[in-house]
């Protein structure tokens, strides 16, 4: 703060130094008389209506932005035409001078519109290309768990794509309020409306009323720079915190409020037998699952085992229909899956947590549920002794903490198959056993499990049979 204070007093020295040189109070008034000027707009209603609509206006082309951007940008990240189509006037308006685009849109609005118009122009490139940027670096893996865990369309975008998109949301709004007011402005100068900090720029310049016009420039610089301030101020608040209670929607549509005991969801279907055969898929040239043919029997654990690199998780993401087999079939509860056409409702636990950041640990483990029951997910946090985490966000945890609750989450979804890859990586033998011990029969009791592991003693432990690959 004292270099902040030093600094604005030596350069209102030079100001005045160079001000005595010239002296001329037309050509270059001192900072006294710019002050003394200021204090004697202060004093005029009118003043303040120039600021209100400057500042109006600036807000508003920000707001025309944000409502034309994102949409936008989500037909152009859905859509490759739409993106081509757009990229020219975007690319034009990233490059072409704000003059250019000043004087014609004079040619075409009312002044009092002008300065919107501008901005809009100036603006919208900035969201629409942060906005489509953030979309594009998505991680797929937070997608696939809405998939796997049965997120609809709007529960998508209300917990993956929006909470995601907020760092690019931010520098947007950042960015474009850096921007506004020099834009606003710039056109007020050209396009003169009738209430306006440009507009009464120019009236100084033309009456030579010096002293006004190095008032209005300190007005509006100290304007725009207190403007992007506060937004920032604003923007640097929001962020991912961790919060007690659920932010989910009951999956039958009512807002979970309170934890109070809900009863389960029921699983939907019987646990389905699963047939696969003569399954092949490659990989950039590289065969990955080559004439692959079990049976994942009803209702029981199935074990498979194989060296690493052999195609356990990629035959598990098939299955899950995360994947499509370049040939071959997978039957369901007699339904061929192969291509996506039917799928039974499965919980996966991956080989990494992919625990939603953005979302505290009890409602990463709801996710997957269909109604609440803030019971079973309380046992099950208890069981797997992370209780104490569940406000938390995942960041605040331990990487063993995140893996099980991860592994919650999948026991937590009412499913009828359960995928499991290497489901007890990186526990320590005691706390491996507890959960065993505790969770294991139950969790599995009456699904159709399949259990990739490399740990020969745990597949010969836990499953019905064991599958090599």
């Amino acid at each position: 703060m004292r270099n902040k204070i030093i600094t604005c007093l030596f350069w209102l020295a030079v100001w005045q130094a160079a001000a005595q040189l010239v002296s001329s109070e037309l050509l270059l008034p001192g900072p006294a008389d710019a002050l003394l000027a200021l204090g004697g707009l202060a004093k005029t209603g009118k003043f303040y209506m120039n600021i209100g609509w400057t500042a109006a206006r600036c807000i508003m082309a920000m707001v025309l932005s944000f409502a034309a951007g994102i949409p936008a940008a989500v037909i152009s990240y859905r859509s490759r035409t739409a993106r081509s189509l757009l990229s020219l006037p975007v690319g034009f308006f990233k490059a072409v001078p704000v003059m250019a685009i000043i004087i014609y849109v004079i040619l075409l609005a009312q002044s009092e519109w002008v300065a919107v118009i501008v901005c809009f122009f100036m603006c919208f490139p900035i969201v629409y290309t942060n906005i489509l940027e953030g979309l594009d670096a998505m991680p797929s893996e937070y997608l696939e768990v809405g998939k796997i865990f049965g997120l609809k369309g709007a529960e998508v975008v209300r917990y993956i794509y929006v909470p995601g998109l907020l760092p690019q949301i931010k520098a947007a709004i950042s960015l474009t309020a850096g921007l506004s007011w020099k834009a606003v402005v710039a056109a007020e100068v050209l396009s003169v409306p009738k209430y306006s900090l440009g507009y009464e720029m120019i009236n100084a310049k033309y009456y030579l009323e010096t002293a006004d016009l190095f008032a209005y420039i300190f007005v509006i610089v100290v304007l725009s720079m207190a403007f992007e301030k506060l937004i920032n101020m604003g923007l640097r608040r929001i962020e991912w915190k961790g919060y007690e209670g659920s932010r989910l929607k009951d999956r039958r549509g009512s807002v979970r409020k309170n934890l109070q005991q809900s009863p389960a969801a029921p699983i939907t279907s019987e646990a389905p037998e699963i047939e696969i055969s003569h399954l092949d898929k490659t990989f950039e040239d590289k065969l990955v699952l080559d004439d692959v043919s079990m049976v994942l029997k009803a209702g029981k654990v199935t074990a498979l085992m194989g060296p690493s690199g052999q195609g356990k998780t990629t035959l598990a993401r098939i299955i899950a229909g995360l994947e499509t087999a370049d040939s071959g079939n997978v039957i369901i509860g007699g339904r061929e899956a192969l291509n996506g056409s039917y799928t039974c409702r499965t919980a996966f636990l991956f080989q990494e947590d992919r625990l939603l950041p953005w979302l505290n640990i009890y409602d990463n483990i709801a996710l997957g549920r269909r109604a609440a029951d803030p019971e079973k997910i309380r046992n099950l946090a208890r069981q797997l002794e992370i209780e104490k985490e569940l406000w938390k966000l995942p960041d605040e945890l331990s990487g063993g903490q995140r893996h099980r609750a991860a592994l919650a989450r999948t026991f937590a979804a009412d499913t009828s198959l359960m995928i499991l890859d290497e489901p007890f990586r990186g526990l320590d033998s005691g706390l491996k056993a507890r959960i065993i011990d505790r969770l294991w029969e139950n969790e599995t009791a009456g699904r159709t499990v399949l259990l990739i592991t490399h740990i020969e003693e745990d597949a010969e432990s836990l499953a019905d049979k064991i599958l090599g690959l």
